[in-house]
């Protein structure tokens, strides 16, 4: 008879069921080779006015799209300055990403950027036309509580987050001194 989830390993180890033999392991999808970062493609969500920085002078703003994006791509892509663009770190496409074909930024109509959060990688998720969704901001709950790294999100100009208990704890703490979330 297979043990229950809470029941002691039958291997002997001491922990649960759930923590050894039965733990569950997530696939990497077999699309995406790992190693391999993805290619942007005719994705410019992060240069269609989402994100903040100045290139060669140009400001871009959330509202302002960047002054060299074309229909297709960046009209400067090989000569594009280190800060913002070569540093920018949309998440999904990076290599090893854990997100799906689907969250890809202008399918999803949000970007994730992958930020630091007590030296820890975190998620910012950005709107790229529309705020996080509900399946969207499920899926990121879920990857949340399976890897431990918290992400942060606006609804309706409300900053929020997810994430583990310490991160929740520093988020309360960061509420009540009046601080930003972000």
């Amino acid at each position: 008879m297979k043990p229950g989830r809470n029941d002691p390993c039958s291997c002997g180890s001491g922990e649960k069921f759930k923590k050894c033999c039965g733990k569950v392991i997530a696939l990497a999808p077999a699309s995406v080779p790992v190693h391999t970062a993805r290619d942007c493609g005719s994705c410019t969500a992060c240069c269609d006015g989402w994100m903040a920085g100045t290139i060669n002078g140009h400001e871009m703003k959330p509202g302002t799209p960047c002054h060299y994006v074309r229909e297709g791509g960046c009209s400067i892509y090989a000569e594009r300055p280190e800060s913002p663009c070569r540093t920018f770190s949309c998440a999904w496409v990076v290599a090893d990403s854990p997100f799906p074909e689907e969250f890809r930024p202008d399918r999803l109509g949000v970007i994730i950027v992958r930020i630091k959060w007590r030296e820890q990688l975190a998620y910012l998720l950005r709107s790229a036309g529309r705020d996080p969704d509900a399946a969207t901001l499920g899926a990121m709950q879920r990857f949340s509580m399976q890897t431990g790294r918290p992400f942060f999100y606006e609804i309706a100009g409300e900053k929020l987050g997810f994430g583990p208990p310490a991160f929740q704890q520093d988020m309360l703490q960061r509420a009540q001194r009046g601080e930003a979330m972000w």
